[in-house]
């Protein structure tokens, strides 16, 4: 009797077993460990390195800054935005057998690198890979792992999770041209190329001190009025652009072949920075054939490197003449 209640507990527990696998295969779930992609405490990450077969973008905090690839700062809200990707990573499904040699492939071939490391000097590798061809899926891998997985993130109803881990670093810039504070900044020279006879250079001194010139030939302006100063100097706590000029938009451009910038504005900060950008003309084409200047936006140069477009409200506060500072009887002369 024992023995046959014995049979009947084995069965029972088979069966149960059996139906478990088979709800499993319907639904398509996994209940091994879902998160194993995901890091949960994003509070302790401090270096993002993303790579492809051609690029390569390196996210590192410092203090509560992200820059990145520790020259430039990154645009918090895009980082924020993938820190939260990173969190909610969770596998759906393993990769079948039947393809998961060609998975494990084109990986290596095709894939990316991510490579997250916590104030804890712990390294969280994982290899994806973006599916276009057959199922629109991303499958993942972990570092020292040889079992791809497909990977979701709940609620998000996009297919390509690979595409959010951009590895090309003007993606992740902040958009910035200037983020100073009026105790950031020592000086300004503004050149006016169109009308010379409106540049200044104007010297930061402390406590409210300024010191006005002619530029270039630095004669001193002693009747100049310190609050339009002091309005002038806020307007470089936020001047943004648009986007970056692509190498052949670059090439589109008259006025960038010609290197003749209408405005030169450099700037040397409280930490001996200096930041020189110049604008120039940005001209429209329709069908191929040059139309007249973008009444809207212009092309910024910044250090020398960095060609961007940004809408002029964006730059009209920053370029004004000298007449701008003078005593308003006087501004006609200028005008």
């Amino acid at each position: 009797m024992k023995k046959k209640y014995w049979l009947y507990s084995l069965f029972a527990v088979l069966l149960a077993v059996a139906v478990f696998t088979v709800i499993n295969r319907k639904t398509g779930t996994f209940k091994g460990n879902e998160s194993q992609f995901a890091v949960k405490d994003t509070a302790s990450i401090n270096i993002i390195e993303i790579k492809s077969q051609k690029n390569a973008v390196i996210l590192d905090r410092i203090q509560d800054h992200w820059m990145v690839n520790r020259i430039y700062s990154a645009d918090n809200k895009k980082v924020t935005r993938l820190l939260m990707v990173i969190s909610r990573l969770q596998v759906s499904a393993p990769v079948p057998a039947a393809i998961r040699d060609e998975v494990r492939n084109k990986m290596a071939k095709q894939g990316k690198r991510v490579a997250v490391m916590t104030d804890r000097n712990s390294q969280h590798i994982i290899l994806m890979y973006q599916d276009t061809s057959r199922v629109q899926t991303t499958y993942m891998m972990l570092g020292e792992s040889d079992q791809p997985f497909r990977v979701e993130i709940p609620g998000y109803m996009g297919r390509n999770l690979a595409g959010l881990f951009v590895e090309e670093e003007g993606y992740w810039r902040d958009n910035s041209i200037f983020r100073l504070s009026e105790d950031e900044i020592i000086s300004i020279k503004r050149y006016n190329s169109i009308q010379p006879g409106g540049s200044f250079y104007l010297v930061i001194a402390g406590d409210s001190k300024y010191k006005l010139f002619n530029y270039p030939d630095s004669t001193e302006i002693k009747d100049f009025d310190p609050g339009q100063v002091r309005q002038y100097l806020s307007y470089f706590e936020s001047v943004s652009f648009e986007s970056f000029l692509s190498d052949k938009e670059k090439l589109d451009q008259p006025a960038l072949r010609q290197n003749k910038p209408e405005n030169i504005i450099t700037i040397k900060d409280s930490r001996n920075n200096v930041i020189k950008v110049e604008t120039f003309p940005l001209y429209d084409f329709v069908h191929k054939k040059q139309s007249g200047p973008d009444l809207n936006r212009l092309i910024v140069v910044i250090n020398d490197k960095d060609v961007v477009i940004a809408r002029y409200i964006e730059l009209d506060p920053i370029i004004k003449d000298i007449g701008y500072f003078l005593e308003k009887e006087k501004n006609n002369l200028y005008n």
